[in-house]
């Protein structure tokens, strides 16, 4: 029998899914990739402990002692890092330097919803380091048309891959029949953090109810981007005197998640900037509208009056019109949704695997004889 390549997966290996790139493992490690390649894990989680700037080489460096003997011990054939940005890039750019020393071929795969701004922002010594990293990487996928130019200037032209972002449909089953009730449930799922939107949602709260519009709720549902943000979102939403309308639920997994996904009549993401924005994906497998904004992937999978509404990001008073109007219309509200539901499909991992493959498939061509530790 023919052996399957093996491709070392790396990054925050689930359980727990606590974040996006732990999503999207989670949902490879179980995709129909594992039909034509082994899939091995290599778990690069960070520690709470960690967290802290002070503490975080010395994490770094178990980190490689760890990629280096699992190198060693799986012998694969390719290498696949998950790298967010700041920080985790520079400590996946070290892994990727054994990788290559070791003659193993390694895709860097950019997630991160601040990714192109790390990018866009880096001092002219950084920006020739990361060229340099992103260079010596056998491939660099990104989640995005949008951010392909930007990683080209640094990676070199014909290099970058775009793979979407996937979701496992079946994970999220149909809603019941659209509820006709007076008050429309408004959904917020993701990191309470600035960079979501939170404070545009609670300016169109505002809005909402200084226009009369009472006839809502909105549930936020997600822990913290960064130490303190949670606390500080629910004591300036409280100081606005939104508490009758707003409620915070904390971080929500599994079948607590999906249970606000099917109560909710209408799912709202106003982030400022994102990849990908998978939380909308997985509202739109549900049968849920989706009010979102125009940045990263999203207007690639959401087009604005058929799959949503789409408002620009940090645009507060377009965010309150486009709720106000899916809280007016049950009949646009279940138009929509049926379309996002009908959209999503086409982002299933056994959709998306075909293009993943199709990436290890040009990376191993090239170099099926030149490493000593490729199976």
């Amino acid at each position: 029998m023919h052996e399957k390549p093996r491709v070392l997966q790396v990054g925050p290996i689930p359980p727990p899914i606590d974040g996006g790139i732990a999503a999207y493992l989670e949902g490879m490690l179980q995709s129909s990739l594992l039909e034509q390649f082994e899939l091995r894990p290599c778990n690069m989680r960070v520690p709470d402990l960690y967290r802290h700037r002070m503490l975080r080489p010395l994490l770094s460096v178990r980190f490689l002692a760890r990629f280096g003997r699992t190198l060693r011990r799986e012998r694969p054939a390719l290498v696949h890092i998950h790298s967010s940005a700041h920080l985790g890039f520079w400590e996946k750019a070290l892994l990727a330097g054994v990788a290559r020393r070791m003659g193993i071929p390694h895709l860097l795969h950019l997630h991160g919803g601040d990714f192109d701004r790390f990018l866009l922002d880096l001092p002219p010594r950084q920006a020739r380091m990361a060229t340099r990293v992103l260079r010596d990487a056998s491939a660099v996928v990104v989640p995005c048309a949008a951010w392909r130019t930007l990683v080209e200037g640094f990676a070199g032209a014909g290099r970058v891959h775009v793979v979407p972002n996937a979701i496992r449909c079946d994970d999220f089953p149909p809603r019941p029949v659209a509820r006709d009730r007076s008050t429309a449930r408004f959904l917020f799922l993701g990191f309470v953090s600035a960079r979501k939107g939170l404070d545009e949602l609670l300016a169109a709260v505002q809005e909402l109810l200084r226009t009369g519009n009472r006839n809502f709720e909105i549930e936020i549902v997600g822990g913290e981007e960064d130490r303190g943000q949670l606390a500080h979102f629910i004591r300036l939403y409280r100081a606005a005197g939104v508490a009758d309308h707003v409620r915070f639920h904390g971080t929500k997994l599994g079948r607590d998640k999906l249970a606000f996904l099917q109560a909710a009549d209408v799912f709202v993401l106003p982030s400022r900037n994102e990849s990908f924005g998978i939380a909308n994906l997985e509202a739109m497998a549900t049968g849920l509208p989706v009010i979102s904004t125009r940045t990263g992937a999203i207007p690639e999978y959401l087009q604005t009056e058929v799959h949503g509404l789409l408002v620009e990001p940090g645009d507060a008073m377009a965010l309150a019109g486009a709720m106000r109007r899916l809280m007016d219309d049950g009949e646009l509200r279940l138009r929509l949704g049926d379309a996002a539901r009908q959209r999503a499909r086409e982002y299933d991992w056994n959709v998306v695997a075909a293009s993943v493959a199709a990436v290890y498939a040009a990376m191993l061509e090239p170099s099926a004889t030149g490493s000593t530790l490729a199976r």
